[in-house]
């Protein structure tokens, strides 16, 4: 699979800001401490009108590192089909800004101050740049097998890094940036992503997603 980078760090492809490479593992991940996200949408220094800049600060794009897991009030359905349009918006550009700094291939929610879950691909053939898989629940697939994926923070660098196994295609549903339903096969970084993100929650947000 070819190296690349996504909004965690680098793949055998590459995941959100996260690095991923195709090897056998060679680490477990740490114990991850709880997060609670009290807020939909966190502040950022760099959005305030005074600040005239369109580069995230360092640290806004705070990129998932298997140390925390995130808490949420905000995984009912219910509360996500009914998230204001300019949150999404702010979500996106936040992503698209991450995506830009980082050369990265993806973003979770999660990095960019989000508590919703939701994921933000990168899509150079679109005019919103990137992708928005809200709330994507996993389907019943037959998985196309397993491949070792190294997760690398960008802010980090390779030495930054932990291997895993992700599915290599999942299929999903979710809701895009208009809130229709949406049924997809995802493959390569895309699918690697997906997983990342589902990593980056709770269990009991996802058991009240999933249903």
């Amino acid at each position: 699979m070819p190296t690349g980078t996504t909004g965690s760090a680098i793949l055998a492809t590459t995941l959100l800001g996260t690095s991923l490479l195709s090897r056998p593992p060679q680490s477990q991940p740490p114990a991850f401490e709880p997060v609670r996200a009290e807020v939909v949408l966190t502040e950022w220094i760099s959005e305030d009108f005074s600040s005239n800049s369109d580069t995230p600060l360092d640290g806004e794009c705070n990129f998932f590192n298997f140390t925390t897991m995130v808490t949420s009030a905000f995984c009912a359905p219910f509360t996500i089909s009914r998230m204001g349009s300019a949150i999404l918006r702010t979500a996106s550009e936040r992503a698209l800004r991450c995506v830009a700094k980082h050369d990265v291939e993806c973003v979770l929610s999660t990095e960019i101050g989000l508590a919703v879950p939701a994921l933000f691909l990168a899509d150079h053939e679109s005019a919103a740049g990137v992708r928005t898989l809200l709330a994507p629940r996993m389907l019943a697939h037959e998985p196309s097998g397993a491949e070792y994926v190294r997760v690398c923070n960008p802010s980090g660098g390779i030495t930054d890094s932990i291997t895993v196994q992700f599915n290599a295609s999942v299929r999903v549903e979710f809701l895009d940036s208009q809130k229709q339903v949406k049924t997809e096969i995802l493959t390569g970084k895309d699918a690697f992503c997906v997983q990342l993100l589902r990593v980056a929650f709770e269990d009991a947000c996802w058991a009240e997603l999933d249903g």
